[in-house]
């Protein structure tokens, strides 16, 4: 057996367990009354571990096939949602009563990639630009840069009409951008 079968054979057996073995509490409640969240949380160093069965809470897209836009929010209790992209994370974000079932006060951390290096980075801590020629799983990809620097390079390479930072987007803000409500 190759190396490369093996370990895909463990992570089918780590992946199996970690079904198993998901605390009750976890998982959708059996009225379909809340959403469900990931299979596993997010690990030790606050990265994703996005499994074949985690489902986007709001689109119900299979999050595992968007590699590139796939992001997460995590609960103080450790629970976690993966969503297919960052516009779906950011609706749950702004209103998570509505979209994951849970008040305001239980939210812990939003996950994102930065779009140049792929790393998971705390989406409170990043430039989001809109208006791009990116486009994501849901259509016009709201992407993630580091700071100026990077959003300069974005703009030039892709274009986009607004940047905003998460704590300064409002419905307002977000209807004049995408011509669509935050809330269905």
């Amino acid at each position: 057996m190759s190396a490369i079968s093996r370990r895909n054979a463990l992570n089918m057996i780590a992946y199996s367990f970690a079904v198993l073995l998901l605390p009750t509490g976890l998982t959708c409640a059996s009225d379909g009354s809340r959403p469900q969240s990931g299979i596993l949380p997010l690990d030790e160093h606050k990265q994703m571990q996005v499994s074949p069965g985690d489902r986007c809470p709001v689109c119900g897209m299979t999050v595992i096939r968007y590699p590139k836009f796939n992001c997460a929010i995590q609960l103080k209790n450790t629970v976690t949602y993966y969503f297919c992209s960052t516009g779906c994370m950011i609706r749950s974000w702004m209103h998570p009563e509505i979209y994951l079932g849970t008040a305001a006060d239980r939210l812990h951390l939003p996950v994102v990639k930065e779009y140049f290096s792929g790393r998971q980075v705390d989406a409170r801590d990043i430039i989001f630009v809109y208006g791009s020629d990116v486009i994501g799983p849901m259509g016009p990809a709201l992407v993630p840069v580091n700071d100026e620097n990077y959003l300069t390079v974005f703009k030039k390479r892709h274009g986009g009409k607004t940047q905003f930072l998460l704590k300064n987007l409002t419905d307002v803000k977000w209807y004049e951008m995408t011509g669509r409500k935050m809330v269905k």
